[in-house]
């Protein structure tokens, strides 16, 4: 059965993108951080990035015009990869961009563009801004800034350790501007999510995961995935991706949701409002990509958001185990932005 649903979540800002925290020293950890690792499959490494970088690194075709459906715009392989020229294949659906949203700050403030989309809809290696108020985006673009905020995953995941050293550089007005523009945009559906026990083989590509042909058991995982890894790279903000998670995920996520399931929870809606839209500051959850929203809540199981503000989360995550994390994430992406 599909689900339509949006994908997006933060800076969220990615990179948009999260907090990173190596696993706490035997016998200094509290029991809700101890048993909390980050799962592997939930980082998947771009191939290319393994291996040694050649001396010099080859260049981007400057010739060919590539297209996306539905946009009239056309832009080069080169002009798609240049990371301080951000495509905007809809350029009629936004305002003025900021010149730090379209084009970042060289040399190592990429433009926020670039990853988040100039509509901020993000992509499941980031996090999508639109939707979110002023204030949250620029608290978390702040806590970026001062270490606060640090980015989720091993090392080798670079979109959200791209997304911190990125933001180091940026003044509270680069980071004002950035936080009004992007408050502004409305978040689109981007995601369809799938119970089954067998999905298509999947594997790791541009740091997301492309359907390769075959089939494979889902296990105990939540993969997102493309069939259209093309678009992906073109950075097509309209792309729709699909959540393979296990049977029985959405109902039993909608247990946790809606009513904290005799306890194991809080009810999210105590928080982010009755239909999971956010309230003034406190962000929204509904129609958001599950693989960024899995990453937040483990972050947060782990302790690695240590504001006051992400402290309200402690007692919503503090009995949840990663399969109900991954039974939450299937249900809040079903429901729409």
């Amino acid at each position: 059965m599909r689900v339509v649903v949006s994908i997006g979540l933060a800076l969220l800002f990615v990179i948009c993108a999260v907090a990173q925290t190596p696993p706490p020293a035997a016998g200094t950890a509290s029991a809700s951080t101890a048993v909390m690792e980050w799962p592997e499959w939930l980082f998947p490494i771009h191939p290319p990035s393994l291996k040694k970088p050649p001396a010099t690194p080859p260049k981007l075709d400057d010739i060919e015009l590539l297209t996306i459906p539905d946009s009239t715009q056309k832009f080069t392989a080169a002009r798609i990869g240049d990371t301080f020229n951000a495509p905007d294949w809809f350029p009629a659906e936004h305002g003025p961009m900021p010149d730090i949203v379209a084009k970042g700050k060289k040399p190592k403030s990429i433009a926020c563009a670039f990853c988040h989309t100039p509509t901020g809809q993000g992509r499941p290696e980031n996090s999508a801004l639109a939707g979110l108020s002023e204030n949250y985006i620029r608290q978390q673009l702040r806590d970026f800034r001062s270490g606060v905020r640090k980015p989720t995953g091993p090392v080798a995941y670079k979109p959200t350790h791209n997304m911190a050293e990125s933001v180091k550089a940026l003044t509270d007005a680069e980071i004002d501007e950035a936080a009004k523009f992007y408050s502004q945009q409305k978040l689109g559906r981007r995601v369809w999510v799938i119970e089954s026990l067998r999905i298509p083989r999947a594997e790791p590509e541009a740091w997301i995961y492309k359907e390769v042909g075959g089939t494979e058991d889902l296990g105990d995982r939540m993969l997102e995935v493309t069939t259209e890894i093309d678009r992906h790279e073109k950075r097509d903000p309209k792309l729709q991706y699909t959540a393979y998670v296990p049977p029985g995920s959405i109902n039993r996520g909608k247990r946790f949701v809606t009513t904290g399931d005799g306890g194991k929870t809080q009810a999210c809606a105590t928080c982010h409002g009755g239909n999971l839209k956010g309230i003034g500051d406190v962000p929204p959850i509904a129609g958001r990509s599950p693989t960024y929203l899995l990453r937040q809540l483990i972050e947060f199981k782990r302790g690695a958001r240590p504001t006051e503000a992400a402290k309200q989360m402690d007692a919503t995550v503090a009995k949840l185990a990663l399969a109900d994390m991954i039974d939450v994430v299937a249900y809040l992406g079903t429901l729409y932005p």
